[in-house]
């Protein structure tokens, strides 16, 4: 049975290698329909940053919305059809400043709910996605759909013992997409402070990234 970190490998391979795209995540969709638990495939980590800091609240695809538009595959055009003109200029600034040209979600539930999904991103020098590639991704939609509902995932709690009670709060809030100025806000800490908390946090962990490092804790 596939675990997490397993399934998030293999629908990026999958996914890329049938409808070819620059870049691409794996993510949960915790209880608040607010993606978490991010597995990145050629996104630098800036620019995931700055997503989750300034523009997460922008995206037209956030699991939220997607919700609404209620389809398992979901471009971005029609995203935009349900967002405000000012959220979705400010979007396409943030989408041209990293040379995206065009976006789809592919949403999986559990129980009911929305609850995994991928992001594919297609950049400067290719085509919008076609309607047969979104045809396409609508049948790997169904494998990852049976896939999802095998999941088992292991218990956090187990993962987080070796790790001080400020460590795990930390853990916690970056498992939620919290950036540094909100862990800060939230800790009631300095800036500084929260960097060492994070260099020494990713240092026990054996990791380089708060990506590496949710996946490594909570997937």
């Amino acid at each position: 049975m596939l675990d997490s970190n397993q399934l998030a490998r293999h629908c990026l391979s999958a996914f890329t290698h049938q409808v070819p795209a620059a870049l691409a995540a794996f993510y949960r969709i915790d209880a608040g329909l607010l993606a978490c638990d991010f597995q990145l495939q050629g996104m630098q980590a800036s620019m995931h940053d700055a997503y989750l800091e300034h523009y997460r609240w922008l995206d037209p695809l956030q699991p939220k919305l997607c919700a609404a538009i209620d389809q398992p595959v979901i471009a971005l055009r029609d995203g935009l059809a349900h967002q405000d003109p000012g959220s979705s200029q400010e979007y396409r600034r943030f989408l041209h400043r990293h040379q995206v040209v065009d976006v789809v979600e592919v949403i999986a539930h559990l129980g009911g709910r929305p609850a995994l999904g991928v992001s594919l991103l297609r950049c400067q020098g290719q085509q919008p996605f076609q309607p047969d590639e979104l045809h396409s991704l609508l049948a790997l939609h169904g494998l990852m759909q049976m896939a999802a509902a095998g999941l088992q995932a292991a218990p956090p709690t187990d993962r987080l013992q070796t790790l001080t009670a400020r460590e795990r709060q930390i853990a916690l809030l970056l498992q939620d997409g919290a950036s540094n100025k909100q862990l800060a806000r939230q800790l009631d800490l300095g800036l500084p402070t929260v960097k060492t908390h994070l260099i020494n946090l990713f240092r026990k962990v054996g990791v380089s990234s708060r990506t590496e490092l949710v996946s490594r804790l909570f997937l």
